[in-house]
This record gives structure tokens, sequence and C-alpha cells, in this order.
């Protein structure tokens, strides 16, 4: 009996690695042919030259591919076939579960057995990263993207200076740096935007507690920013179009004063200046302070007012120390004010109602497609990818910003008192 199973394991092992062999081809060669048919080749005569393998390097997240291409193709020409590369590679049945044949009942028939593992091979959707430096480098990715991810309070540790957690993609975990400039959010109703602005107003208050001021916008009530109001780094929190109008008013105060002591003091920007404090403006919904929604003459003109006062914050805040976070549940070409969009570096966008937003968002469709609640494109100007955002509960908010709230009456938020005044706002700054 001993022999025969062990005779029976070695066949299946056998068999197993004849199938494999078969069926499986290895991503480099297949990247060489799918390049091959999509016609990136050039013609030296009779003699047909197509890209050449030079090296691979296994990594976490998959494998790295080096190549030479020939003289006449450029990287331009490949990038035109991501989407033939990208889809040729996931063109496949799958990967088998080993371990499914360790539990193979010897005592019933094998080959059956056999054959039901190989139906259900595991298949995992890859994607590609190409960059050139002289040489084609095409990352294919294939470690998996968590469907969801809970937010941990170590994240707060891996970030360092002004950077905030951000989620995991394919690459692993990854960060956002605030100190890049000025973001858009968006995304539909529950799929993870609200949750991803109050992971960075409680990372910001966090690890930087004594150089962040938070100027914070949510017309929508500001129920979801009512735990931070009386954290000791939110200056207000402004829930209709009056108190929004006077905030925004007072930041501009505030601005032009920091603007004309760096002009006073022959200062470019705020690193120049050696000032650590950071500014941070988040906008729950623009939609709900544009002027072209609005009705209303009064409040169409209070709206222009906030819309006129964000476009300066986006325009010239970034090299002064004011940051913009600028949100929509709805984004359409009225609510998504061109000249602050055009200054807002860094794009992140949960999935959206259909590709006409996503191109509004982003440029380009995608958002429409994303599968899961806290799935996001991530996108700034060194690229784009996916990335699954954390989910951090109220309790978890709580926890953290507990040490920085102190109690604080309305009448005392110095925002509301300034902005009722002529003169100009009075201003701190620290020196690193």
């Amino acid at each position: 009996m001993l022999f025969e199973i062990i005779s029976t394991s070695a066949a299946v092992s056998l068999v197993c690695l004849s199938y494999l062999k078969r069926s499986e081809m290895d991503d480099g060669e297949k990247i060489k042919k799918i390049a091959l048919n999509c016609g990136l080749y050039v013609k030296e005569g009779k003699e047909v030259k197509s890209m050449q393998l030079l090296r691979k390097e296994n990594h976490e997240w998959g494998t790295e591919y080096v190549f030479r291409f020939p003289l006449g193709l450029s990287f331009s020409d490949i990038e035109k076939k991501t989407d033939n590369l990208r889809d040729g590679l996931n063109n496949r049945k799958g990967r088998v579960d080993l371990m499914a044949f360790t539990k193979i009942n010897f005592r019933s028939n094998v080959v059956s057995q056999i054959k039901e593992i190989l139906q259900k091979r595991f298949v995992s959707e890859k994607d590609i990263d190409m960059s050139y430096d002289g040489a084609l480098h095409i990352k294919v990715l294939d470690r998996e993207m968590p469907s969801n991810v809970d937010f941990e309070k170590k994240m707060l540790g891996k970030c360092i200076d002004w950077e905030i957690p951000l989620g995991e993609t394919r690459y692993g975990f990854i960060h956002h740096d605030m100190e890049r400039g000025h973001i858009t959010i968006a995304g539909a109703t529950r799929k993870g935007k609200t949750v991803l602005i109050k992971l960075i107003i409680t990372a910001l208050i966090n690890n930087q507690p004594d150089n962040a001021k938070l100027t914070l916008i949510d017309l929508k009530g500001g129920l979801a920013f009512t735990r931070f109001k009386n954290a000791k780094q939110v200056e207000p929190v402004a829930t209709n179009l009056d108190e929004a109008l006077a905030a925004l008013q007072s930041v501009k105060q505030e601005m032009d004063q920091v603007k004309g002591w760096f002009d006073k003091n022959g200062y470019e920007d705020i690193k120049e200046a050696g000032i650590d404090t950071r500014h941070f403006i988040i906008v729950d919904e623009a939609a709900q302070i544009s002027p072209q929604i609005l009705t209303g003459k009064e409040e169409k003109e209070k709206a222009r007012k906030c819309e006129e006062a964000l476009s300066e914050i986006a325009r010239i805040g970034a090299g002064l120390g004011y940051r913009l976070i600028y949100c929509s549940q709805y984004p359409t070409a009225d609510v998504m004010n061109k000249q602050i969009k055009q200054n807002c570096d860094t794009v992140i966008t949960y999935k959206l109602r259909d590709a006409v937003a996503s191109r509004v968002v982003l440029d380009e469709s995608g958002a429409e497609k994303l599968p899961l609640p806290g799935r996001a494109i991530y996108k700034t100007p060194d690229g784009v990818q996916q990335v699954q955002t954390p989910f951090i509960s109220n309790e978890q908010i709580e926890e953290i910003i507990s040490p920085h709230i102190v109690i604080k009456s309305r009448k005392e938020d110095p925002a509301f008192e300034e902005a009722k005044k002529d003169g100009d706002n009075s201003f701190e700054l620290t020196p690193m």
C-alpha cells in the first residue's frame, strides 16, 4: 500500500509538472510575443528585429523585466500598446494551488481530482508599470490588492514630517506627502471620500500638533467634522455659506499679510523663510459653494466670493504655506473650478457615477469602474496607481485626537471674529 501511494504521488508530480510546463509561458516571453503581434518590431531587409530581454528581477510585488528595443521604435510607440500588454498578460488560466495536491485522496479517483484542481486555477489580475532610461523597464505587478484595509495607529509612525498614510497599493503600503501641494478628492457617497478626509485631519493633528492649522468647511451640516471642532489645531468649522465666506476671507487676509511679510524680507517661499506652520483649508462639498449651482442673487454673490478666495489660495497659497483640499461628491465642470483644478497637483478619486465625472476629475475615464468602497485612483505628476485607503473608525479618531481637545466657545473662534473687523488679521510666524 505504501509503495502504491509513493508511486502514485510520483506519477501525479510528473503529470503536474508536465502540464504546467506545457500550459505556462513566462511573462517575459509573453511580453515579447504580444509586442511582436502588436507590430512592435522593425524590418531590416528580410530580418525582423523585435524586443530583446536583457534581464529580470523578482520582487515582493512581482517581476521587473528589462528589454532593449530595436532602433526605429520609441517608448511612446510601446506606451500606446499598454492595454494590449496588460490584457495579454491576464489572458491565462491562472495559477495552480500546489497545496491542493497534498490533499489528494489516493483511495479515490486520482485523475479526476487532478483535473478538478487544474480547473480551479486561481486567476489574479496583473498590472504593468513601464518606464524608460535607455532600456525599457516593464514591472509586472501580481501582488494582490487587499479588498479592505483597517487603520492601525502604527501607520502614523510610518510617516515623517507632513506625510499621511494613504493605504495599500500593489507595491505595498504608501504615504502621501502633504508638502506636494493642493489636493482634489472626489467620490460618490459612501465610497470612502469622507473617511479619507477624516484620516488626513487625524494624521495632521497627531503628527504635527504644534504646526498644523486647519480651516474646515462642510456645508452638508458639518457633522463629519464635529469631533474635530474643539481641537486646538482647528480654526473655524464652517457649516453654512455665511460661515464659509467668513472663514475663507479670514484665510485670504492672513495670506495677504504673509505674502507682504515675505516681500518685505526677501523670501521666495515658506521653506526659505524657515516657517514650520502649514495651514490646511479643507472643503468637503465644493458643489455647495459653487456660484454655478446655487440660486438666488445674494447666495450666488457669496458663493462667487468664496470661489474667488479658493482660487487665490490654489494659485499662490502653496508657496506661502497654505494647502487646499478640495472635495466633491458629484464633480461636474460647473463645480470643479478650472483654476482650482489646474493648481491641484494631486488627485484622489473614489468610484464616480460615470465616465464623464471621471474625465472631469482625472482628465480620463476609469473612476467609474472602481470595484470597491475604499478603492481609489491616486494621481500625481509622478504617475497613476490604484490604492486601497484605510478605514478609520470614529472611536479611533477620538482616541488619537483627545490629547489635543480644548474647550472653546463659538465667539472665541478667531477666524470668525477677525473676519468681521476692518483691519488686517494678526498672525504668528514660527521660524524653524
